[in-house]
């Protein structure tokens, strides 16, 4: 599928999970693992990097608590990177869509 007209974003979070990767199963060698960031960061440039803020923050508490008190929560870090996809108006692009689906107000695709 040629997704080019596709409007690119990730999440800063995303971010972080990706790096936290490479810096985890590569640390063991400095060199293979400034080769591993270096091809990291050559693959992040395609994509905007969608920050944190305090709006996101909001939603993602909101998110939270209503999963919380439906006894259905998800990790912190999926529930900041679906606040995201919700602020922007996005759909999330995930291998998880059954965790996901747990919000349904969030638009989601699989890959």
């Amino acid at each position: 599928m040629d997704t080019a007209w596709f409007f690119k974003a990730i999440s800063v979070v995303t971010v972080h999970e990706y790096l936290r990767g490479n810096c985890y199963l590569f640390s063991y060698d400095k060199n293979l693992l400034k080769i591993k960031l270096e091809k990291a960061e050559a693959e992040l440039i395609r994509f905007e990097i969608l920050p944190y803020t305090y709006e996101i923050a909001k939603k993602a508490a909101e998110i939270d608590a209503k999963l919380a008190r439906n006894g259905t929560s998800i990790s912190f870090s999926d529930i900041i990177i679906a606040a995201m996809a919700l602020h922007y108006k996005l759909t999330l692009v995930t291998r998880k869509l059954e965790h996901f689906s747990r919000i349904p107000e969030l638009a989601t695709e699989t890959y």
